[in-house]
């Protein structure tokens, strides 16, 4: 199963602050590559929350997708970013 860190949380948490209440990140992967965008919880949806609020938001096909994964912020060249990186 795909995990999230606290640090990740975190960042998703200051980005939706800018966005209605009950939005949350969707995670999808579309022809190979990973996509965030933001969409309202759905019916069979893995939630990953903190202090209550609903932070990310992904299917459980996307979630198959991206197993062994672990979403983090991960500092380039462009600033800090969500990456995800392989867990053993």
């Amino acid at each position: 199963m795909v995990k999230v860190t606290e640090t990740a949380l975190s960042r998703l948490k200051r980005k939706l602050k800018r966005q209605p209440e009950g939005v949350a990140v969707r995670i999808t992967v579309q022809n190979g590559h990973v996509q965030f965008r933001p969409d309202t919880e759905q019916k069979g949806d893995v939630v990953f929350a903190q202090s209550g609020q609903s932070l990310l938001l992904v299917s459980l096909e996307t979630a198959e997708r991206i197993a062994h994964r672990t979403l983090d912020v991960v500092k380039t060249i462009k600033g800090n970013r969500l990456r995800f990186v392989r867990t053993a």
